[in-house]
C-alpha cells in the first residue's frame, strides 16, 4: 500500500497498530485502531531498521512530511547527524528548514530518546490527585474531566510522550470540539492545559504546548434568558401550582424552592430528620470535606430558616403519608425525586 496525496490518508482506516503505508522515500505513515496516524521514517544503519516519530497526520501535511523525509535522508547520507540526534531534532522540528538548522547549529546531541509519561500517564495521575484532595463536590463534576478526556482527547494524544506533543496537534481535535459544543471545549483545554502546566512547572518539558483559548474560532451563543416573574404574580403561580397534575411531593418540593430560593439539590435531597415539624424549622447541616452526600451545605457553614405556616401545613400532610423514610420528596419511595424537577 502507498499513499500519494493527503485525501487517500485521511480516507484509511487502520485495522491494526502496526499498519505502515509507504508514502514516499523512507516515508511511512502508521495507523492504529483508535484512528491515529503518525509519519515515521525508516532508516537502515549498521543493518538495523530504525524508525523514527515525525508528527501526527492532520497535524502535519503529507507536503511537509515528504521534505522532512528528504532533508533527514540528506543529513544523514552526508552523516552530519547520527540516527539518534536525528530522533531528537524531529521532535523539536515542523518544516525542513527548521530541522537543518539545528543540526547544522549542533543544537542537538546524542540523546537517549524520550523516557518521559505519555500524556495518558500524566492526565490520568493529574486526575487521581484532584479527586483525591477533593477537588470536585459532586459525582457529576468527578465525572467530567476524565469522561471528556476519553472521549475527545485520548485517541489524538493519549498515546504521545509529553515531550512531543505540539501546539498544532492539540489545536487539530480541539478546533472541531470548540466549534460542536464550546463549553465542553473549554472545560477539556482548561484540563488539558494544568497537565502541561504542572509538567512544564516541574521541568518534565521545555514549554508548555497547550494554546491558549484565545488561539480557537468560538461561536457566538445565542443566548435566551429565563423569563422573570414579578413578586406581584406569586400568587397567581401557587395556584397554577395547586392544579398541575404533579404528585403531592413534587409540588411541596416546588413550593418549598419558590419561597426559600435554595438550590434544587439540597430540595429534592431534604431529610426528614432535618426538619423540625413542630416549630417549622429547617435546620441543613455543612457538609464535611470529603463528604459526598447530596442535599446538604456546600457553603462550610450550616443553615436554618422558619417555613411559613402553609407551607409547614403542605409538609406535615405529606409526612402523614410519607413514602420514604429518609427523604421528604419521593415519588416512588425508592430515591428522592430528581434535581431537575423542582
Amino acid at each position: 500500500m502507498q499513499f500519494s496525496s493527503d485525501t487517500e490518508i485521511k480516507k484509511w482506516k487502520p485495522k491494526g497498530n502496526n499498519t505502515r503505508a509507504r508514502c514516499g522515500p523512507k516515508l511511512y505513515v502508521r495507523g492504529f485502531e483508535t484512528g491515529r496516524k503518525l509519519f515515521q521514517l525508516r532508516f537502515e544503519v549498521s543493518r538495523k531498521t530504525n524508525w523514527l516519530d515525525l508528527a501526527d497526520y492532520p497535524a502535519m501535511s503529507l507536503a511537509v512530511a515528504r521534505e522532512m523525509a528528504i532533508a533527514a535522508g540528506r543529513l544523514i547520507k552526508a552523516n552530519d547527524c547520527t540516527v539518534e540526534s536525528l530522533r531528537v531534532a524531529l521532535t523539536r522540528s515542523d518544516s525542513a528548514m527548521f530541522l537543518e538548522s539545528r543540526i547544522k547549529a549542533n543544537d542537538v546531541g546524542d540523546q537517549p530518546t524520550s523516557t518521559v509519561q505519555t500524556f495518558d500517564e500524566a492526565y490520568r495521575d493529574w486526575y487521581k490527585a484532584m479527586a483525591a484532595s477533593n477537588k470536585w463536590k459532586n459525582l457529576a463534576s468527578e465525572r467530567r474531566p476524565i469522561r471528556s478526556y476519553e472521549l475527545h482527547a485520548e485517541k489524538h494524544i493519549g498515546s504521545l510522550p509529553l515531550d512531543k506533543i505540539r501546539r498544532i496537534t492539540i489545536k487539530a481535535f480541539m478546533q472541531p470540539l470548540f466549534t460542536s459544543n464550546p463549553d465542553v471545549a473549554g472545560k477539556l483545554l482548561g484540563y488539558i492545559n494544568k497537565v502541561f502546566l504542572s509538567a512544564f512547572t516541574d521541568e518534565v518539558i521545555e514549554a508548555n504546548p497547550c494554546p491558549p483559548k484565545e488561539a480557537f474560532i468560538i461561536p457566538e451563543k445565542n443566548v435566551r434568558h429565563a423569563a422573570s416573574l414579578n413578586y406581584s404574580d406569586l400568587p397567581k403561580l401557587m395556584e397554577w401550582l395547586r392544579k398541575a397534575p404533579f404528585s403531592q411531593a413534587v409540588k411541596t418540593a416546588m413550593r418549598l424552592t419558590v419561597v426559600t430560593a435554595h438550590r434544587a439539590s439540597v430540595v429534592s435531597n431534604m431529610r426528614w430528620e432535618h426538619i423540625d415539624l413542630e416549630t417549622g424549622i429547617w435546620a441543613i447541616p455543612e457538609r464535611e470535606k470529603e463528604d459526598r452526600t447530596l442535599g446538604l451545605m456546600k457553603s462550610a457553614r450550616p443553615f436554618a430558616t422558619k417555613l411559613p405556616e402553609p407551607l409547614l401545613s403542605d409538609m406535615k400532610e405529606l409526612c402523614a403519608s410519607r413514602s420514604h423514610d429518609v427523604y421528604a420528596f419521593s415519588v416512588d419511595g425508592q430515591k428522592p425525586i430528581n434535581a431537575e424537577t423542582p
